[in-house]
């Protein structure tokens, strides 16, 4: 068939086609309003037909990835793995145990700390006040006892004086009443010389009564000495035996003083609670408070992990119930590890119980479970990608991901 032809057979088809719509119209007109002829361009009626959209396609092989998506999803959590647990440890919330100002922070999030690290410093305004009020309250103590002091060392000598004074002038006087003593013999013995004299008529009675009365004023005056003597020696005895200023007067202030020094004792311990110091070997996992704020007593400041403290608590269904037992070694998977971590199990549960709300979604609904820990070994055991709280898979091939 040569090219005429080919076109012959297309003026025909489309000359077909013509009447075949005119027809169709003529059909279905109305005899009110007679079809008008409708004009066909044939050049238009050449055209090839179009092709079908391209979103199609597009919307096929999404519904394709999710199902895929879907199925994958199913496999993971339902069919690829026999048991689920999560990653525990021993959390230690440090509180504050004072109120007051977070004056500074020493430990960030993250931080690997030793037992005693300090961690905070708080700063108790109210403690700290009362301290400077009693420091000042023993400063005036301690100066009104030594002022007390001084005054009982001056009574004491003054004291001590006195009574040296009496017992010397004791001694004084009784030399003198010695000393009369002698002279009241002389004049005695003149008296007996007079009075022989006088019976010779050697002397006169003059001289006799002289002597005579220079013998009584020696008595008197001996007399006079020895009240004299009686009331020095009582002195002295006062003197001595008196009781000296000191212990029992200065004992109500040493007493005072003693007692605001262990009031600052313990005001110094109270804000040396302040001085926040970590009690274990661990980890800081979160920092509950900034530098600067304040706090209340209680309050957490600090969630430390314990070193050594992190274990799986994995949840197995009753069927494995007594598929392990203590010190049997278990691979699991813990995301982000690309390979499996081996465990040991240092503990079976005494008792079923319900699985934690974040892997209960892997079990039907109102699931009891037998709980075991284990505890990752080798290299597992200190890696700090191993996070409380993250999901431990079991797989059903204890070698394979």
């Amino acid at each position: 068939m040569n090219s005429t032809d080919a076109k012959i057979t297309s003026d025909n088809d489309g000359q077909a086609a013509i009447d075949q719509l005119a027809r169709g119209a003529f059909r279905f007109a109305s005899p009110r309003n007679p079809p008008t002829q409708p004009v066909v361009n044939p050049v238009a009626s050449q055209q090839p037909p179009k092709t079908r959209p391209r979103g199609r396609i597009l919307i096929v092989l999404l519904l394709l990835l999710a199902c895929s998506g879907g199925i994958a999803t199913v496999w993971d959590s339902l069919l690829r793995y026999r048991a689920y647990g999560v990653i525990t440890g021993r959390i230690i919330e440090v509180s504050v145990p004072v109120d007051g100002v977070l004056a500074s922070v020493h430990v960030s999030e993250g931080d690997v700390i030793r037992q005693d690290t300090r961690l905070a410093k708080i700063n108790d305004i109210e403690f700290e006040q009362q301290l400077e009020r009693v420091c000042d309250e023993l400063r005036i103590s301690e100066a009104t006892l030594q002022a007390e002091m001084a005054k009982v060392q001056w009574q004491t000598h003054v004291e001590e004086t006195e009574m040296t004074r009496s017992i010397a002038e004791l001694f004084e006087t009784a030399g003198r009443m010695h000393e009369e003593h002698g002279s009241l013999d002389v004049l005695r013995y003149r008296l007996e010389q007079a009075k022989q004299l006088n019976e010779k008529r050697a002397v006169s009675a003059l001289d006799l009564d002289t002597c005579t009365i220079q013998v009584d004023a020696k008595k008197e005056q001996l007399d006079s000495i020895q009240q004299a003597i009686v009331v020095l020696n009582e002195r002295a005895q006062r003197a001595a035996s008196s009781p000296r200023p000191g212990a029992e007067q200065l004992q109500p202030m040493i007493a005072k003083s003693e007692m605001l020094l262990h009031e600052i004792d313990r005001l110094r311990q109270r804000i040396g609670q302040g001085d926040l110091h970590s009690p274990v070997n661990g980890t800081i996992l979160r920092r509950h408070h900034p530098a600067g704020e304040c706090v209340k007593s209680s309050q957490p400041l600090f969630s430390i992990l314990e070193e050594s403290s992190l274990a799986i608590e994995m949840f197995l269904p009753q069927s494995m119930s007594d598929e392990y037992k203590i010190g049997d070694t278990i691979n699991v998977k813990i995301d982000p590890i690309d390979e499996l971590v081996a465990c040991e199990v240092i503990a079976i549960g005494a008792e079923h119980r319900r699985p934690p709300d974040n892997i209960e979604v892997f079990y039907r609904s109102n699931i009891r479970l037998l709980p075991i820990r284990l505890k990752p070994l080798g290299k597992f055991a200190t890696e700090k990608r191993l996070s409380v709280g993250s999901v431990a898979k079991l797989p059903y091939t204890g070698n394979i991901l």
